[in-house]
């Protein structure tokens, strides 16, 4: 009789170990509380250089080092902090030049790469805004000299256009 009885100990320590250990994870719950709010700042979409933000960046970084929660709170962390960072220069436009004997077209896309420069430099989006719409104006007034504008001994009319 005593046999038949043996396994019953087993299966109840295997079971208070199992209980014991998978309610161990302190870190679930702060990881938790502050997805939750992570997620709330997403969803209203408050820019990552918002001061509401530190709150989140607070709280992943409470949770322990040694939570099986840590590494979805070190994502979350990384993605906050690489947006927050400063943004890289970006091609919005191609280089230009200026001074004595340079043509139009150039002039224009030497204030397009300045504008596009003070662009990527702009943090706030109420200054990116007119940046960007007088950059998108930029590009048309270059479209329009580019299209006007022939290398010497081409007058466009070599490619089935009238002569000028």
């Amino acid at each position: 009789m005593w046999t038949a009885f043996r396994p019953l100990p087993t299966v109840l320590s295997l079971g208070l170990c199992w209980v014991l250990f998978s309610g161990c994870d302190s870190g679930k719950k702060q990881f938790q509380e502050a997805n939750a709010q992570y997620e709330a700042l997403v969803d209203k979409g408050v820019p990552p250089t918002d001061p509401a933000w530190d709150a989140v960046v607070a709280s992943l970084e409470k949770v322990p080092e040694g939570s099986r929660s840590r590494p979805e709170a070190d994502k979350r962390l990384a993605a906050i902090r690489g947006l927050r960072g400063s943004l890289p220069p970006r091609p919005l436009a191609t280089p230009g030049a200026t001074g004595p004997g340079t043509s139009e077209a150039d002039v224009k896309r030497a204030a397009c790469e300045a504008l596009a420069k003070k662009l990527g430099q702009a943090t706030d989006a109420a200054a990116r805004e007119p940046l960007r719409t007088a950059l998108a104006q930029c590009h048309a007034d270059l479209v329009k000299l580019e299209a006007k504008s022939h290398p010497e001994g081409e007058e466009g009319h070599e490619h089935g256009g009238e002569p000028h």
